[in-house]
């Protein structure tokens, strides 16, 4: 298929996108960054009989506080997460995952809706979002469903959401003063790459040195979907995350992940690299901590 073959049309409001998803006898793809759309059809994934593009639906662009909670429209750029005071403020782990979405030119046309509906197991924001307790907005002409981010994935490529459906918000806690996240990647070069393995790790700390409450670690490119390491998560809070502690939680996350063997990396290399990006964003979140 062709580019120049595909038709192309953008509703100009969130309802009149609502009624085309809704035609039946037509299939549609949404177009909102654009970043995987040639690739997808080149790969034969995507080969709609009309585009749908959504890039112009400003009413899906923002980020605002609500009760606690950041609400962030599905068309929010990572360049708007990036440059986000609140997020830096209050989300710091999905700025620093934005950050490291390929290169300028990809953070200002990527969005966040845009990678979560991607499904890809090495998408950068995921992790991250799995870390903030992220709920999905999912919207039809009849219908809007609010799903836990951990149930949005069914396989590499593949959502829970209908044909019918558009993603319109993101929900994720608002940190506390007392939580601190880091995101660390490892990619095959130092920017526009995809990462090898990735992970996201988000703390709640107390008032004793190095005293951990509460931890969640999300790892990407690791497994066909995103994976928390719970039992990673269950020993940060058994002792405080000194040195020797934090090497322990690391070595455990050698076997809570089930990477496999492609063109990038092995499975077992990708073990070694998960442990060592969980210890190195330990070590680097303690020392931050202290430094504050």
């Amino acid at each position: 298929m062709k580019v120049s073959e595909a038709t192309l049309v953008s509703p100009s409001t969130l309802d009149e996108c609502l009624l085309l998803l809704n035609d039946q006898k037509h299939s549609v793809q949404l177009l909102a960054g654009g970043t995987d759309a040639v690739v997808r059809m080149k790969e034969g994934v995507w080969n709609p009989d009309t585009w749908i593009n959504i890039k112009n639906l400003d009413a899906l662009r923002y980020i605002e506080e609500v009760n606690h909670e950041i609400h962030i429209g599905a068309l929010t750029s990572h360049t708007d997460l990036v440059e986000s005071k609140l997020i830096n403020e209050r989300a710091d782990v999905l700025a620093q995952a934005a950050k490291e979405i390929g290169a300028i030119q990809l953070q200002n046309m990527g969005t966040i809706g845009g990678n979560i509906a991607t499904a890809s197991p090495a998408g950068d924001t995921i992790p991250a979002l799995f870390v903030l307790d992220a709920k999905i907005e999912l919207r039809s002409l009849t219908d809007t469903r609010l799903i836990p981010i951990r149930e949005i994935f069914t396989g590499p490529g593949r959502t829970v959401k209908k044909s019918d459906e558009i993603i319109t918000k993101i929900i994720i806690r608002s940190q506390d003063e007392d939580e601190i996240g880091i995101f660390e990647k490892l990619g095959p070069r130092k920017a526009q790459s995809i990462s090898i393995v990735n992970v996201a790790i988000s703390l709640k700390m107390g008032e004793k040195p190095r005293e951990c409450l509460e931890g969640k670690i999300a790892f990407g490119s690791v497994a066909p979907t995103i994976i928390r390491a719970t039992k990673c998560e269950y020993m940060l809070k058994l002792n405080p995350l000194f040195d020797d502690v934090i090497h322990d939680i690391a070595s455990a996350a050698w076997k809570e992940v089930m990477p496999i063997s492609d063109v990038r990396a092995s499975a077992k290399y990708r073990r070694n690299m998960a442990s060592s990006l969980l210890e190195r964003g330990l070590y680097r979140l303690m020392k931050r901590w202290e430094e504050q």
